[in-house]
């Protein structure tokens, strides 16, 4: 039943911008939330394109200067338009690939170009992946999203060297790429950079002192939750909150507790005590035995925090950009509703906006395709009209082909779309159906709902409802 407080549908839809609209995947209530959990990284705090140049430079160096790699290597070049999230490495062949829904192979990517059709075919045939395979890697972090274009540029430059015994395999460059780049988080060498300049590295949105606070007013209490360090969190955060609205003074003051270094998703499943941070960003030794607001703490597990709250699960809505990792691995654990941040989503939903119309024709266009299909079901023994069909199909399909293409590089010019492989989900568009209830481009957007909004999900179909 939809609340006195709640504008209808119709109206939402038309003074919400499409690219700023939050999807529901499951009905979500959100006047049964008590508990709203923020992750900090890419969900409350989005990062600008300076912040992957920033870690492709400085891994880069690393790996001529630590690992031994030749300084041809600092000559290389990331481009932030190349890699979506959902992307695999295949470490063995040095192959990057987008996989559909369904784990088949689509596109592939060697070096600096595309993968030779035959060598595809060789390859992966059929072939349906497995991803526990300790030699394919699927990226479906941000955070990585360098790391894709930076090693397919290693493979091609050392694909160029006639040496094959002094060159590294393609599974050596990966771990190499991968452990530099894990270093630059955990010695904080990365962090102390942005801290140093954050405006240049983090958007400061200014919707969102004014979403947060709307949430408190509707009584939710809300709580952060983060894996990055307590100096960086304090940091970030003040650089986005404080002062940034008049009933608050300091970041702090919108959360009711804040975890940080909380190691998701151990903290899940784990029996870490909670430690009070200092201002330095040290922890103290003595587990603590309650949360007080104002103040940040780390380490922590989820039997303490629900002891120590009386959250229950489906109380509780959490917010973050990489779900899979922070939640829901251990989703038994928690019965957490989920609510996913996917900052690129916005540029995808304007691309969908401005060709619009070639992907409507696209859908008629498959419509047709089914329809022939039955047509030539039912007049299987009509050979001349089953020839007159199939002509048509040919046509049609080719038809179909050619307009793929055409929206393929209005969106992402190497992949596509983000959330689709031609006619099927993308393996991260699966992720997003099934790990998200709701999802988003910004945390702000929430703004524009009220905060005991009910998000319905669309109806869906099984194939043998859709024409009849």
């Amino acid at each position: 039943m939809v609340t006195q407080t709640e504008p209808r549908t119709e109206f939402v839809q038309e003074l919400i911008p499409y690219s700023r609209r939050v999807f529901c995947n499951r009905n979500l209530r959100m006047d049964t939330i008590q508990y709203i959990g923020f992750d900090m990284d890419y969900s409350l705090a989005l990062y600008k394109p300076a912040m992957e140049h920033l870690q492709s430079e400085l891994v880069l160096s690393r790996m001529v200067n630590d690992l031994g790699y030749p300084r041809s290597v600092l000559e290389l070049k990331y481009d932030p338009d190349f890699a979506i999230r959902g992307l695999v490495v295949d470490t063995k062949h040095g192959n990057i690939f987008k996989m559909n829904a369904h784990r088949f192979v689509g596109m592939v990517w060697h070096g600096d170009s595309p993968l030779d059709r035959e060598v595809r075919r060789r390859i992966y045939t059929n072939r349906k992946i497995d991803l526990s395979d300790p030699g394919l890697m699927m990226v479906d972090t941000q955070f990585s999203l360098p790391e894709i274009h930076l090693y397919c540029q290693l493979v091609a430059l050392f694909d160029k060297q006639p040496d094959k015994e002094s060159k590294p395999t393609y599974d050596r460059l990966w771990r190499d790429l991968r452990g530099a780049m894990d270093i630059l988080h955990s010695d904080d060498s990365l962090k102390t950079i942005v801290r140093r300049n954050i405006p240049e590295y983090i958007y400061k949105d200014p919707d969102l002192p004014e979403t947060l606070h709307r949430f408190r007013s509707a009584g939710k209490k809300l709580f952060l939750l983060t894996n990055s360090e307590p100096a960086y969190t304090r940091a970030v955060m003040s650089y986005l909150l404080d002062k940034e609205h008049p009933g608050y003074a300091n970041w702090e003051d919108y959360f009711d507790f804040s975890i940080a270094s909380a190691r998701k998703p151990g903290f899940f499943v784990g029996d870490s005590p909670f430690l009070q941070s200092s201002e330095e960003g040290s922890s103290r030794t003595t587990p603590v035995t309650q949360l007080r607001r104002g103040e940040i703490y780390t380490g922590g597990n989820l039997k303490e925090l629900k002891q120590w709250t009386g959250m229950r699960g489906d109380e509780v809505l959490y917010v973050g950009d990489h779900l899979y990792g922070d939640i829901l691995r251990s989703k038994r654990d928690t019965s957490w509703r989920t609510a996913m941040v996917v900052q690129e989503l916005e540029r995808e939903l304007c691309g969908m906006q401005e060709h619009g119309s070639d992907l409507t024709e696209l859908d008629r266009l498959e419509a047709r395709l089914f329809q022939i299909n039955l047509e030539r079901a039912a007049h299987a023994i009509d050979g001349n009209r089953d020839r007159k069909l199939q002509g048509e199909a040919r046509q049609v399909n080719r038809e179909v082909h050619r307009l793929e293409k055409q929206i393929c590089v209005n969106f992402n010019h190497v992949w596509g779309m983000m959330v689709r492989d031609r006619a099927e989900l993308s393996g991260f568009g699966a992720q997003m159906q099934d790990y998200a209830c709701i999802y988003t481009s910004s945390v702000s957007n929430f703004r524009l709902y009220s905060p005991v909004w009910y998000f319905r999900s669309p109806r869906q179909r099984m194939p043998h409802e859709q024409l009849r």
